[in-house]
């Protein structure tokens, strides 16, 4: 068997209990670890056991991990929409654009890019990168300081030759537009990853990680913040050819009045739940709770849609005078 690290929606689950896969019969699934409480609110349709199980095949013809979660898995629809996966979510509930698995969540802002508009865009125009988005994604924030919160970590994987890229974007002047707060974290996650391998923290290594509160004494520090960001990208590229790829994990967490954005300047993102880790992001990008209030409640009186299936919109981030 092989061991995966999940979220069971269920109070209460201890080493042993054994879940059988029953609509094809092909897989069951043993707690052999229990890590905690997943604690959400009594509306989130969230609360469960935090754990790792041990998945078991019972069909020859899965091979791997990924074979037994499309044999027997759904869609990981968000929770709060409170139903059942359907057929249109394969698609609907998926960017044009993916490539590998791994996510529990789509990237919700790239929903609204067709295969058309990425060709008037242009080859020339677009990097991309990858983040696993994590259930954390939809772990709302309980706690009165929001640095109480735990955030879960992602991993994120991006071609040596789309950083170079990026780098030669910032570089020129030319305005880096970032689709959605995955690819925000892992762009901000990278530059603070850079920081470390600038001041020796990181001992070189090629798995790159990053802790929740890990950027706070290196912003402190401005002798190791001062790097732009195409300097600090620079550093994590050094003698790796273009096919080469940045691999890694982070925990960041951004937060208003904290966090000091180094890379994204333009965020394209959809509009989020009020108790989020994603809103956090975007009312420190946004430099006031009172800003995303008004474009909040302007959003509603115009009619616009919220969360995963709802509408997008873009800010550029505003300078430190406004």
């Amino acid at each position: 068997g092989v061991d995966l690290k999940v979220m069971i929606r269920r109070v209460g689950v201890e080493v042993g209990t054994t879940f059988v896969e029953a609509r094809k019969g092909m897989g069951t699934f043993e707690v052999v670890h229990v890590q905690g409480l997943w604690e959400e609110d009594e509306h989130s349709n969230g609360n469960g056991t935090e754990c790792t199980v041990r998945c078991i095949a019972h069909d020859d013809s899965i091979k791997t991990i990924g074979d037994m979660l499309d044999a027997v898995g759904m869609v990981p629809i968000p929770p709060y929409l409170d139903r059942e996966a359907e057929e249109a979510d394969e698609e609907a509930y998926n960017n044009v654009y993916a490539a590998d698995g791994g996510s529990v969540a789509a990237p919700t802002a790239g929903l609204h890019f067709t295969d058309q508009l990425l060709r008037d865009i242009g080859d020339e125009s677009l990097s991309f990168l990858s983040l696993h988005v994590g259930a954390g994604t939809f772990k709302p924030v309980i706690v009165e300081n929001a640095r109480d919160h735990q955030m879960h970590a992602e991993t994120f994987q991006v071609s040596v030759g789309e950083v170079r890229r990026i780098i030669s974007a910032l570089e020129s002047g030319k305005p880096l537009i970032v689709v959605g707060t995955t690819s925000c974290r892992t762009l901000e996650s990278l530059y603070w990853c850079g920081v470390k391998r600038i001041a020796g923290l990181d001992g070189g290594s090629d798995n790159l990680s990053l802790d929740q509160e890990e950027w706070i004494p290196l912003l402190a520090d401005k002798e190791k913040s001062s790097a732009s960001a195409a300097e600090s990208l620079s550093e994590l590229i050094k003698c790796k050819g273009d096919d080469d790829y940045l691999r890694g994990s982070t925990s960041l967490m951004i937060i208003p009045k904290k966090y000091e954005f180094k890379v994204v300047e333009n965020l394209i993102t959809n509009f989020h739940a009020p108790d989020s880790t994603l809103m956090l992001l975007v009312s420190a990008f946004l430099g006031s709770g009172d800003k995303v209030r008004a474009v909040y409640e302007e959003a509603q009186e115009r009619g616009y849609k919220f969360l995963s299936y709802g509408d997008v919109c873009m800010f550029s981030r505003p300078n430190k005078s406004q």
